[in-house]
């Protein structure tokens, strides 16, 4: 079967069809090939993830926001039946990384740090989540319905991209109530491999991963693994 490198080269001559160069051997064309029409020589194979990512957002629907640094958002949509990787199918009750971040509080000008191994032996519910993301700001009543309803039993962290103006303004707007962290450096969202906004992951007491959700979804998805978390 001709491949598309094939289709682009005269493989007796090692003549290059694009430009009309001819080199002494095949493996001359082909680095030729890579490095100097690299968009043919790779569009296939460069074209078909994208080609089945666009796939996914046009049949499944799942809406996500990716931070792309800075204040910019890149939002993809996703809906319908959206992402959940489960804890036996994807976490494999992977433990859950450290770390330490400023909590940020409108009526404190004295800054203090919280850290996951402050609440040792709870449960915990990290929510990710970025000012300028509409879908989080969408999951808001949920999410503080879940906390007014969890709450005695399990800790609620928000840990926000560092827009601070914009996330004051939500706050004030829409009265966020639980923890807020900033992550300035985006080191978290690194560690727990978040790529887009709202995304959250819930721990159990020994603050092994439980479940990953991403996206807007229905409270009951979260009831379920909170449950499951508590035990």
């Amino acid at each position: 079967m001709e491949t598309v490198f094939d289709s682009l080269m005269n493989r007796e001559k090692y003549v290059c069809k694009v430009c009309g160069k001819s080199f002494r051997s095949g493996s001359g064309l082909r680095i030729h090939m890579k490095t100097e029409h690299a968009v043919r020589y790779y569009g296939f194979r460069v074209g078909m993830p994208v080609l089945v990512l666009i796939m996914i957002i046009a049949f499944t629907g799942l809406t996500i926001s990716f931070p792309l640094g800075g204040q910019q958002t890149l939002t993809a949509t996703l809906t319908a039946q959206q992402a959940t990787l489960s804890t036996s199918e994807q976490t494999s009750l992977r433990k859950a990384p450290e770390f330490s971040l400023p909590v940020y509080d409108l009526l404190s000008s004295t800054e203090r740090y919280i850290s996951l191994s402050d609440f040792s032996g709870k449960p915990v519910f990290l929510e990710f989540f970025s000012p300028n993301c509409g879908h989080c700001i969408k999951m808001i009543p949920m999410i503080e319905e879940l906390s007014k309803r969890y709450g005695g039993e399990m800790v609620f962290l928000v840990i926000s991209t560092p827009m601070r103006e914009q996330l004051k303004n939500v706050i004030e707007k829409y009265g966020l109530t639980h923890t807020i962290l900033i992550d300035d450096k985006y080191e978290v969202f690194n560690k727990y491999d978040v790529e887009g906004t709202p995304t959250f992951i819930i721990l159990d007491s020994s603050h092994n991963i439980v479940e990953v959700i991403i996206g807007e979804r229905p409270i009951e998805a979260f009831t379920t693994a909170i449950e499951r978390a508590i035990g």
